[in-house]
């Protein structure tokens, strides 16, 4: 009989347990948050298989990889210097809430345009998102 691995131990107990959190299971198996991350997803993903869509949400290839949300930061460089993201743990989420974080998220720098920031770099911050939430729908849809 195969040898199970820690990390295959992990996957199956995402798969058995999807709202577990990952802090519980680092905890858990003692392994770093960063690896449960990732391993979660992959969980995740096995377990979702989206329904099929009748044409693409956008043009696929529509934004060149330098473009893309994840290679930017508007407003700063303090989330470019983390080890982890917030968008690296926000994408191991389920599809649906992905896309309800990237629309908060977007909603959030409109509704508070005039009161922080100037109100060009809460727009640009808005744009971040959406293009974040426009490039999850693409990837859902086969992009």
């Amino acid at each position: 009989m195969p040898k199970v691995t820690k990390k295959q131990r992990v996957i199956d107990y995402f798969t058995k347990s999807p709202l577990a959190t990952p802090k519980s299971v680092s905890e858990k198996f003692g392994m770093a948050m960063p690896t449960v991350y990732t391993l979660r997803k992959q969980a995740l993903a096995s377990v979702h298989t989206p329904p099929p869509a009748d044409e693409p949400v956008v043009e696929q290839g529509w934004l060149d990889e330098e473009e893309q949300a994840n290679k930017q930061q508007v407003g700063g460089d303090h989330y470019k210097n983390m080890g982890v993201e917030p968008w690296d743990v926000i994408d191991t989420w389920p599809i649906e809430q992905r896309i309800g974080a990237y629309r908060a998220g977007a909603l959030k720098y409109l509704m508070r345009m005039g009161t922080k920031d100037a109100d060009g770099l809460e727009i640009a911050k808005s744009k971040h998102y959406l293009q974040k939430l426009l490039e999850i729908l693409e990837e859902e849809n086969g992009g």
